[in-house]
């Protein structure tokens, strides 16, 4: 099945962990769910306008994105949201709404960014040694049924999937990755996308 990676800067984050955890506390913890139970509905509902606005950017031609009548002689219930828009664009739960307070407040620091939309379901973190850095390193997709227009999406899920210690050249720390499940309004499985990061203390300069 398809999978991207990609790589981006380091970012600084709050203090995280605990001095009286290891890493082998971690590595006993892969399994357990640090969603909280959460399950994150999409604002929307898959339809044709919003099936057109993502498919004409990439330019995405497949009669079975743009055509009901088609999408049914192929098989599918009706026009098929193309593969990479699942994860994003189409479980999208919004960054703000009416009533919930400014995400650019007056007294922001001019260079800090607005929260993004939360994309995934959590709910703590699993017990680590204390660790200050972590960038993005690579994510896999796994699709199981077709999305479709009418379909509404869920994200459900924080599995840790993984936990290797590793002594790098930007510090010492180690690669996690967390599991999540996107579902339909019918509760079946459509995909399964698991995101990992390199979470560590950067190496003290000379």
């Amino acid at each position: 099945m398809p999978a991207s990676d990609s790589k981006a800067a380091s970012r600084k984050r709050g203090p995280k962990g605990e001095s009286k955890y290891t890493w082998d506390d971690t590595i006993a913890a892969i399994g357990k769910d640090y969603s909280g139970g959460k399950i994150l509905v999409a604002d929307e509902t898959i339809d044709e306008s919003s099936l057109a606005r993502y498919c004409e950017i990439f330019e995405f031609g497949n009669p079975i994105f743009w055509d009901d009548e088609i999408a049914q002689r192929a098989g599918y219930r009706a026009q098929v949201a193309p593969w990479a828009s699942i994860k994003d664009t189409f479980s999208y739960g919004g960054s703000w709404r009416p009533g919930e307070p400014t995400r650019f407040p007056l007294d922001m620091d001019k260079d800090a960014r607005g929260a993004n939309a939360v994309r995934v379901p959590t709910e703590g973190d699993p017990p680590m040694p204390p660790v200050s850095t972590t960038f993005f390193t690579d994510m896999t997709i796994e699709f199981f049924e077709p999305v479709c227009k009418g379909d509404n999406i869920s994200v459900m899920g924080r599995r840790l999937a993984s936990v290797s210690p590793k002594v790098t050249s930007v510090g010492e720390g180690a690669f996690i990755s967390f599991a999540s499940e996107y579902v339909n309004q019918r509760g079946e499985l459509v995909a399964r996308a698991t995101q990992g990061s390199y979470t560590y203390n950067p190496k003290k300069k000379a």
